[in-house]
C-alpha cells in the first residue's frame, strides 16, 4: 500500500492552511488562534528538534505534536509557579528552539 508521502513544505503550509480555515468557521477566530497557538508552541519547537533525525516528513510532524503535548506544558508549569504564565511560555519556547539549534549543530546526520 503506497500512501501519500509528506515529504513537501509547501504542502504542510497548505495542510495547515486549510486546518486553520476549518477552525476559524467551526469555532471563529478564537478557535483559530488556539489552534495556530498549538501548531506554534506545540509542534513547531519539536519539529526542528526531529528535523535532525533520519524520520520521515510526516513522522516528525506526528511524533512533534505529541512529545510537544507532553514536554512544552511540563516546562511551562514549573517556571509558572514562580514567575508569570506568559513569562514561562517565552522562556519555555525559546528554550525549545535553542536545544533545537544545539542539536543541529552537534548531531550531524549520516548521509
Amino acid at each position: 500500500m503506497n500512501l501519500l508521502k509528506i515529504e513537501n513544505l509547501g504542502f504542510i503550509g497548505i495542510i495547515a492552511a486549510v486546518v486553520l480555515v476549518f477552525f476559524y468557521f467551526i469555532l471563529g477566530f478564537s478557535g483559530m488562534m488556539a489552534v495556530l497557538g498549538i501548531m506554534l508552541l506545540f509542534i513547531f519547537p519539536i519539529y526542528l528538534i526531529l528535523d535532525n533525525f533520519d524520520l520521515k516528513q510526516d513522522e516528525k510532524i506526528v511524533f512533534s505534536f505529541f512529545l510537544g503535548v507532553g514536554i512544552f506544558p511540563s516546562l511551562v508549569y514549573w517556571p509558572a509557579t514562580v514567575i508569570s504564565l506568559r513569562l514561562s511560555i517565552v522562556i519555555s519556547f525559546v528554550i525549545l528552539v535553542v536545544v533545537a539549534y544545539l542539536v543541529r549543530k552537534f548531531y550531524k546526520k549520516k548521509s
